[in-house]
């Protein structure tokens, strides 16, 4: 046997027929959310009714319930936000799932004994950022997807909490908690669990005006791990998660009962685990894009993760077309499946939408059928079964009558004279005793042993399965069936009592989101520029006005380290490190080395994105801005990390005017130009379908973000941003953020500061926008010749107002 524990199997419910299916299939804990406050807002998901009885069905089978309220929460929208939580705690919600850092404060000042769980949304990529999220009380973290086991395995070791990982599910293309791309192109925000999965489109991969690749190049297979589940486990990790609460029931049993047989197989025989091929068909046939990978757990990515030809399920492949006949619409397929009436079959065709038809017969595997479809059909196309009747009616079975069943133990007492007793427990120390009716002598036929313990053992369809059953009874005593039924009918729901009356939780301080505060409007703004490279550092820092430069940390940034500085200190801007956007374990003898050299060197301060990062910087002496990577988007949010000894904050780039003045405060930044970055993801297009060493893209040419970019159906185009070194690829926005056309209203809200982000565009051209932001910021009225000449180009060329004004969902 493994000498790890036995870790938590933790699976979906988005509806309480999902939650029935995930625990009569054997999890240990179910997450799932409300109808508000949910990252997945197209889940059925629970009103507060339902959650109760979803606690209280859980809880009465040793079930674990997390909510997920793991979006981020505008102001307006967080004393709602509270009072829902105050509703979770005193229904003995075992844990909540968060992402706001702002949330996240109100729920522990408010609720200091709630248990905890970092989000994936979190963006914990590293043993640094665990253990910040840790030190502030969080029980549970559950890592980004992209950690491969050797990550996992080094952070779970030198970790107090508990980590979670996902095991089996669709796979976001994009670091959780980074991705804007649904936001930006259409105002749903996968950070507001709203995502409009923009990924899952078809692009066109494009160097300069050649066609490269198209295609779903943005749409990860979905995941599978019960091939590799022994060395999860060994990896330390404390809970497997499987994604799928927009999933169907029949999904959520089979993957559940799944994973459930392999973790205890794994458990009973280590030696001779093996995966059988019926098994994986089941998982196949369930849900699947193209067939599954293992993740980043065994591979740091590349086209074999990726489903390139539809993003879709797939269904299981049954057979192949043998002939087909126009004429007649007659299609014979070569079948290597077992078919049964009720089963959905679609033919993958070359040309034009595939095409599909129900089963009306049943045939076994390796018949040839017959059947009237019409399509452009050929010869040796390809089958699959997308619908599987016999599995499907199956896995209902198992939750549409309740099997998991809470094993208790029991003493019954029939004495003479005394009232009838029953003494139920189970092994978590809940303990009832109740009585009935006085037992009398028995005057004809005395009522046998058997009798009494085959009418107390009669659970039926309570939650319990009496495992034994002592007995302390006089002989020749008289007990009614009907006084026995009662008595049982009354242990049990004193027993269930007792159980939920320890789940739940009294009512609790209660405190409510502060009222709206008039601020004051701060017409004077700081310019800050956040530049990539040196030769964008030289050109805008001579700019009149232009108070801090945020410099990219990299190898060249520390290259010319020394000389920034002196020229920062030449024109008076202050010089801040901007920490890499993704800090990765396995980076972390290069990233922390680098921090450490950059504490010691003579700049003004670091831009910190990610809690890790904050973690290691923060008793550095010098200043912190934290990045909108960190997702504050409430004056809580603000608040927690000032408290933390953040000097500034920037705002996160989805909030509008009004939520920024609502939330901002002097101390507050915000991004006033830029070609944002839609999403920062491992699977790089270019590394992925232009070719290179082991799938990584080596050429000279990879840092030239006019020559590679993806095009979308609509015809924009999405410049290509890449760090081979960090193996990250960010996918900028088609237009830039640009804001003087409306400077006047920018200038009139609550922040201290406004930055501009450079990216790819050129020194010349960083420094002709830095000057004019620089001109409007001292007085928007006063308009230059080459300002307005700025303004006309960018109208011509597009741009974008970002959510300024209209926000997101």
């Amino acid at each position: 046997m493994s000498a790890r524990n036995k870790p938590e199997l933790l699976a979906p419910a988005g509806s309480m027929e999902s939650l029935k299916a995930a625990v009569n299939n054997g999890c240990d804990a179910v997450y799932l959310g409300g109808k508000l406050f949910s990252a997945r807002q197209y889940a059925g998901n629970f009103s507060l009714e339902e959650l109760e009885e979803a606690c209280d069905y859980c809880h009465l089978r040793g079930v674990k319930v997390y909510v997920t309220v793991n979006t981020l929460y505008k102001d307006e929208e967080l004393k709602e936000f509270i009072a829902f939580i105050g509703k979770l705690y005193k229904m003995g919600v075992d844990a909540l799932i968060l992402q706001d850092s702002g949330a996240a404060k109100m729920v522990r000042e408010t609720y200091p004994d709630f248990p905890l769980h970092a989000s994936t949304q979190m963006t914990a990529n590293s043993l640094e950022d665990v253990r910040y999220w840790e030190s502030l009380g969080f029980s549970k973290i559950v890592l980004s997807r992209e950690l491969s086991l050797d990550e996992i395995e080094e952070i779970t070791s030198q970790s107090q909490s508990e980590i979670e990982t996902f095991v089996h599910g669709a796979l976001c293309v994009c670091y959780s908690g980074q991705c804007i791309m649904s936001s930006v192109l259409g105002g749903r925000s996968g950070n507001r669990g709203r995502c409009a999965q923009t990924c899952r489109l078809p692009y066109t991969l494009y160097k300069g005006q050649d066609k490269l690749q198209e295609g779903y190049l943005l749409s990860p297979k979905d995941i599978q791990t019960v091939s590799i589940l022994p060395q999860l486990i060994e990896a330390g990790i404390a809970s497997l998660k499987i994604e799928g609460r927009m999933k169907n029931p029949e999904y959520v049993a089979g993957v559940t009962g799944i994973y459930r047989k392999y973790i205890d197989k794994y458990f009973d025989d280590p030696e001779h685990y093996e995966v059988s091929l019926e098994d994986m068909k089941t998982l196949t046939q369930l849900f699947n894009r193209g067939g599954f990978s293992e993740g980043y757990y065994t591979s740091a990515g590349g086209q074999d993760m990726m489903s390139v030809e539809r993003p879709k399920t797939w269904g299981l492949k049954i057979g192949f077309v043998d002939s087909y006949i126009p004429k007649y619409n007659r299609v014979t397929i070569r079948t290597r499946e077992p078919l049964v009436p009720g089963d959905g079959i679609e033919i993958w065709t070359s040309n034009g939408p595939h095409v599909g038809t129900n089963i009306s017969k049943a045939s076994k595997a390796g018949e040839v059928i017959s059947l009237t479809l019409e399509g452009d059909i050929q010869k040796n196309d390809v089958v699959y079964r997308t619908y599987g009747k016999s599995l499907n009616d199956t896995l209902r079975k198992t939750w549409e009558k309740d099997t998991r069943k809470k094993s208790i133990w029991g003493l019954l007492k029939a004495k003479k004279g005394q009232p009838l007793a029953l003494q139920l427990w189970d092994m978590s120390g809940n303990n009832v005793y109740v009585t009935g009716e006085v037992v009398e002598g028995a005057e004809n036929q005395p009522t046998s042993i058997e009798k009494l313990k085959q009418q107390v053992e009669k659970m039926g369809a309570t939650s319990f399965v009496l495992e034994s059953l002592d007995l302390e009874v006089d002989d020749d005593i008289y007990v009614g069936i009907s006084a026995l039924n009662q008595l049982r009918r009354s242990g049990v729901e004193a027993l269930e009592e007792a159980i939920l009356k320890k789940s739940k939780r009294a009512a609790s301080g209660e405190s409510e989101a502060k009222d709206e505060e008039k601020k004051p409007y701060l017409l004077h703004k700081k310019l800050h520029a956040l530049v990539a490279d040196f030769m964008q550092l030289e050109s805008v820092v001579r700019t009149k006005d232009l108070k801090v430069i945020y410099y990219e940390a990299s190898a060249e940034m520390e290259r010319n380290l020394d000389s920034a500085i002196e020229l920062c200190r030449r024109f008076g801007v202050s010089l801040y490190a901007a920490l890499p956007k993704v800090s990765r374990q396995w980076r972390k003898d290069n990233d922390n080395a680098m921090v450490e050299r950059l504490k010691e060197k003579d700049i003004d301060g670091f831009l910190v994105r990610s809690a890790g990062q904050f973690g290691m910087v923060k008793d550095s002496g010098k200043k912190i801005t934290v990045d909108y990577t960190l997702n504050v988007i409430n004056a809580e949010g603000v608040a927690f990390w000032k408290q933390q000894g953040a000097d500034e904050v920037c705002l996160s780039v989805e909030a509008n005017l009004k939520e920024i003045n609502t939330m901002g405060d002097k101390s507050c930044e915000m991004v006033v130009y830029g070609y944002l970055p839609l999403m920062k993801t491992q699977q790089c297009p270019i590394g992925n379908y232009v070719g290179g060493k082991e799938g990584h893209f080596y050429c000279s040419e990879r840092n030239n973000t006019e020559l590679y970019f993806l095009r979308d159906r609509k015809g924009l185009k999405f410049p290509l941003m890449t760090d081979c070194e960090s193996c990250v690829c960010t996918i900028l926005n088609s237009k830039p953020l640009f804001t003087l056309k409306f400077y006047d209203e920018i200038l009139e809200s609550v922040t201290g500061s406004v930055r501009l982000d450079f990216t790819k565009e050129g020194p010349g051209r960083a420094a002709r926008i830095t000057k004019a932001y620089a001109e409007m910021t001292q007085d928007p009225k006063k308009i230059s010749t080459e300002t307005r000449n700025l303004l006309e180009e960018m109208k011509e060329k597009g741009n974008t107002k970002g959510h300024f004004f209209r926000g997101v969902e």
